[in-house]
């Protein structure tokens, strides 16, 4: 996937209405996921730079399926050539997200 594309999905799951019912749509999750597998493909082949260096983007499903139930964690990354900054995290109190660093 391209960084333009990676781009149109993360606009896409911030438009998804989260409180529009008890429990936000398997939609939102399908395409967190979706954009989360595409980020790591593109951590791979060096199409987005990810700060902090210090860990890889597999670090968040590392926390999802160990680390029990507190915990938090950020990664802010932008694409190979783009200026504008994207932060994907997860937290047990909310949902895991994807957005521009500006929101």
């Amino acid at each position: 996937m391209d960084f333009e594309t990676l781009e149109k999905k993360i606009e896409e799951l911030n438009k998804i209405n989260t409180k529009a019912t008890p429990y936000p749509p398997k939609k939102y999750y399908i395409l967190y996921n979706s954009i989360y597998e595409s980020l790591l493909e593109m951590e791979k082949d060096g199409s987005i730079i990810i700060d902090p260096d210090e860990k890889n983007l597999s670090y968040l499903r590392e926390l999802l399926e160990n680390d029990g139930p507190e915990f938090c964690y950020r990664f802010v990354f932008r694409g190979k050539n783009s200026a504008k900054k994207y932060v994907i995290g997860v937290c047990i109190r909310g949902l895991p997200m994807c957005k521009p660093v500006d929101q």
